[in-house]
């Protein structure tokens, strides 16, 4: 309760002094955790932090509303802190657009900015990894054969209704126009169909691939339960093993995809 307090109590003073116009944060409503938005510093009072807190509040930093009350402030976790370093290397943050409330599983780093978060990450959360369970999946479904993965992705991905309520959730897909969105040409079928939702769905594993935080909010928000986690996670761990990138640590490192060197490994041109 301690941490709680702590984070309410810093949340308050930054509304009150001004440091920041907004702290999106967390709040108990029913069972779940739902986003806070506070622009007052008594508001900052109904702020929680705990295990149930799964929403990546760092997708909300691209909505117009909220751009133009920047700065704002952000509870952030581990996964989410490293969500807002990957944005700012991306070049969709700027160094003062952000604070961060920064919390991990048991404690409360207190307020920090984009390159302290950077530096907290280093050397208390540099060893972020999946699950036991899903690194066990991760370990079953790369040993199937071609066949048999085509087979458990395309059983998978047939559930999908094409709702891209996994796009919403992450803060990674800030497209102004995704591509399926686009008709003319129609480059991916909009119907919840076999054929169109392979294609969706492994387009947006591919384009997330280096840079997915593994937050999970994606696999939360489906209201399919398809094991999204487990396609992140077997593209990172690929992603870690030819390139040795793991993404959101370093605010000036350059993207996987989209960056190349005239020294890059080609040899997996066939």
């Amino acid at each position: 309760m301690e941490m709680i307090e702590a984070l309410r109590q810093d949340a308050a003073k930054l509304l009150a002094d001004g440091r920041a116009k907004m702290v999106i944060g967390y709040q108990v409503r029913g069972e779940h955790r739902a986003p806070l938005f506070a622009a007052k510093a008594d508001q900052a009072q109904a702020l929680v932090y705990d295990d149930a807190c799964r929403q990546n509040l760092a997708a909300y930093l691209r909505k117009t509303e909220v751009r133009r009350m920047m700065p704002v402030a952000v509870v952030a976790g581990p996964a989410v802190m490293r969500s807002l370093v990957l944005l700012q290397s991306e070049a969709q943050l700027s160094a003062g657009d952000v604070l961060v409330l920064a919390v991990g599983p048991a404690a409360y780093h207190g307020v920090l900015d984009l390159a302290g978060a950077a530096a907290l990450l280093k050397e208390k959360y540099a060893n972020q990894a999946p699950s036991a369970e899903l690194l066990a999946e991760v370990k079953r479904v790369g040993a199937m054969t071609a066949d048999e993965r085509s087979a458990f992705w395309a059983g998978q991905f047939a559930k999908c209704t094409r709702c891209y309520a996994c796009r919403a959730a992450c803060p990674m897909c800030y497209c102004t126009r995704c591509i399926v969105e686009k008709n003319v040409p129609q480059w991916i079928s909009t119907a919840a169909a076999a054929h169109g939702n392979y294609a969706w769905n492994i387009i947006r594993a591919f384009h997330l691939a280096g840079r997915c935080t593994l937050c999970g909010a994606c696999e939360a928000a489906c209201p399919q339960g398809i094991p999204l986690m487990l396609l992140n996670a077997l593209l990172d761990a690929e992603v870690a093993e030819e390139v040795g990138e793991r993404p959101g640590y370093d605010p000036e490192a350059k993207p996987v995809i989209g960056s190349w060197s005239p020294d890059d490994d080609n040899d997996f041109v066939r």
